[in-house]
């Protein structure tokens, strides 16, 4: 998946090396780079000017990085890294088809590959509309892979966003949260 859509690969090589070329990549503009604290946590954004790895032509694609927290039981809380691609394009009649289209073919590409998914709609008008597929391997409390959609929103855009959720082990990109330790 990441080899796929992503432009910057962080299970290809050492993870600093995949850190240093998402955060230099030339294609990349209105970047907004946000470094570990005491206080806060690693966030990356950047707006790519022509890459575009979808069906479909959207507006505009943006990459995402940030450290999450996640609570691995009641007493101890771990980070990961969430990898995110967001491909916006317009809430016209034609654009939301283009999403959606792209939405159900990597859902079908991709649902045979993790032992289950998990499915969860917000079309109630609570909020803004989405759906989200998470894929989960059966080792691993976090699902490493989802896709979404989502909108319209204020701006009038429709968004398809695709999630890596990793770890990081010996400079190594990794599945997040393994269930058990060997």
């Amino acid at each position: 998946i990441s080899h796929s859509y992503f432009r910057s690969d962080p299970f290809e090589n050492e993870f600093s090396s995949f850190l240093k070329q998402l955060l230099s990549d030339p294609a990349l503009t209105d970047k907004i780079i946000e470094k570990r604290t005491d206080t806060s946590l690693f966030f990356f954004q950047g707006t790519y000017n022509k890459y575009n790895p979808f069906f479909f032509k959207p507006k505009k694609v943006v990459v995402v990085l940030t450290e999450i927290p996640v609570e691995l039981d009641s007493l101890k809380t771990d980070t990961i890294y969430s990898y995110q691609l967001l491909a916006y394009n317009n809430d016209s009649k034609e654009g939301i088809e283009e999403v959606k289209k792209e939405f159900e073919k990597i859902y079908r590409r991709y649902k045979g590959s993790f032992k289950n998914t998990s499915h969860s709609e917000n079309l109630s008008g609570n909020g803004l509309p989405s759906v989200t597929y998470n894929f989960f391997d059966p080792y691993y409390a976090v699902a490493p892979f989802a896709i979404s959609w989502a909108g319209p929103n204020a701006d009038k855009e429709i968004c398809l966003i695709l999630t890596i959720r990793m770890n990081t082990k010996d400079n190594k990109a990794t599945l997040p949260v393994p269930l058990y330790t060997f």
